[in-house]
């Protein structure tokens, strides 16, 4: 895809992540999705049949750009060093990109999840790089044995809700908040 191309594709994306974020799903239409990107609605079509096939691109694009920064991790750290990264770029990255956060956040509360979950395909939203992640601490008996679910909820669940907390102004992003937070999921899942 060349440049340009690909440039009108992610003004589209960022257009209708800003617009979703203000109007929501329901309430953010192709015609405003086009102004917002400086694009005829006819160029949104051109790329995406459907607002719903809009929405689905829109989350595996949010999702990617998410995995590719926090999974961007010195291999030379140690496991329990990843595992602090990896959490703390995931917090960094959701405060400093709001709307990505939010869209993910709704996108899971809403029918378009239903949509993925049809597909049963987890790496399409990048689950597959988290399961690697966890595999390879299973199996050098680093972290415990437990199945993906229960580790994604244990970690990715408090960094969403941190997030939170952080957004809503429930507490400050303290470095030391942060640190007591990985080191509790770090002596929960580790291998005692």
């Amino acid at each position: 895809m060349n440049v340009q191309l690909l440039n009108k594709k992610e003004a589209i994306f960022e257009s209708t992540l800003k617009l979703i974020n203000e109007y929501g799903f329901h309430g953010t239409p192709m015609s405003q999705i086009a102004a917002r990107a400086n694009v005829a609605t006819g160029t949104i079509y051109h790329y995406f049949s459907s607002k719903d096939e809009l929405i689905l691109e829109l989350f595996k694009y949010c999702r990617e750009r998410t995995n590719d920064h926090i999974f961007n991790v010195d291999q030379a750290l140690s496991y329990k060093e990843k595992f602090f990264f990896i959490w703390n770029r995931l917090v960094d990255y959701y405060i400093a990109n709001k709307e990505v956060f939010w869209f993910i956040e709704q996108f899971y509360s809403s029918p378009y999840y239903e949509l993925i979950q049809q597909k049963k395909n987890p790496s399409y939203y990048g689950a597959d790089r988290m399961r690697l992640f966890f595999e390879e601490g299973i199996k050098s008996g680093i972290i415990r044995d437990v199945s993906f679910y229960t580790l994604v909820s244990i970690y990715i669940g408090t960094a969403t809700s941190h997030v939170k907390m952080v957004t809503y102004g429930f507490c400050k992003m303290q470095a030391k908040g942060r640190e007591d937070i990985l080191e509790i999921i770090w002596n929960g899942v580790k291998n005692q």
